[in-house]
């Protein structure tokens, strides 16, 4: 059984699934918790973006709230999902201290000056190997910046995306910036997660199978599920499949987040 706590629903721009069709499956389901994600994506917006809207954070936890007081099953956790980009970290503290959030996922979605990886042009001009470096750079530097998160968000973006077959990231072609990453995640004892939404990568999660086993060498602990589903459909995606992986290298808990403390779980 896996929780899952990276879901998005109407209140990200590019979802317009109700949070109560989520909860309705997870208790068919049994499942006990259940967390929402929702974008919140300021780093696009000061870019100048015009494809996305920013979460309305008031409604958002408004909605959050009327749910847990409807339902006593599953417990519903409230999250945020924050764009990444040094220029947007000081609106990211402000909100984590206007609201109370449960967990805070610290993603990377834009580079200065290439948009979001989303989009074939982010690699225009550049080799994969340039591109897939520059995106590991970010992400350093989002492990190492100055603001209250609890877990780094799909290790690995800039591969999903890609116009092409098996773009997967192998650890053995990035493994200097790929391991500073893992132990900078380790020394401040922030949590990784397992992303179950891989494109055309061709591969189980991202990060990749290699990746999470060699953060495991290195001492890592705190790892997450999240299938970042935008449709009820998908919620739990791969599930079995990744719990199978992780049972296989020895992995038999996992982490959400209540309150922004760590609650450890069976698998």
């Amino acid at each position: 059984m896996l929780i899952d706590i990276h879901i998005h629903s109407r209140f990200s721009f590019d979802s317009s699934e109700e949070q109560v069709n989520y909860i309705e499956r997870a208790r068919a389901l049994g499942i006990p918790v259940i967390g929402f994600s929702e974008h919140y994506d300021y780093d696009a917006i000061l870019d100048g973006s015009k494809d996305i809207s920013l979460c309305d954070v008031p409604e958002y936890t408004d909605e959050v709230n009327a749910l847990r007081n409807e339902c006593s099953t599953p417990e519903v956790l409230c999250g945020i999902e924050f764009g990444y980009r040094d220029i947007s970290v000081e609106k990211y503290r402000q909100l984590i201290k206007a609201y109370n959030f449960d967990y805070v996922i610290n993603s990377v979605h834009t580079l200065p000056d290439r948009g979001d990886c989303f989009h074939e042009a982010f690699f225009a001009g550049r080799t994969i190997e340039e591109s897939y470096r520059q995106y590991f750079n970010a992400v350093l530097e989002s492990v190492k910046a100055d603001f209250n998160y609890q877990i780094v968000g799909h290790l690995g973006y800039v591969s999903r995306y890609r116009k092409c077959e098996n773009s997967k990231i192998n650890y053995a072609d990035y493994a200097d910036i790929i391991d500073e990453i893992l132990k900078s995640i380790i020394e401040r004892d922030k949590c990784l997660e397992i992303n179950a939404y891989t494109g055309k990568t061709g591969g189980l999660s991202i990060p990749d199978t290699d990746i999470i086993i060699r953060y495991l060498q290195l001492g890592g602990t705190k790892l997450s599920y999240g299938s970042d589903s935008h449709r009820a459909a998908d919620y739990l995606r791969k599930s079995e499949e990744i719990t199978a992986f992780l049972r296989s290298v020895g992995v038999d808990e996992l982490y959400y987040y209540r309150q922004r403390k760590p609650v450890a779980y069976k698998i």
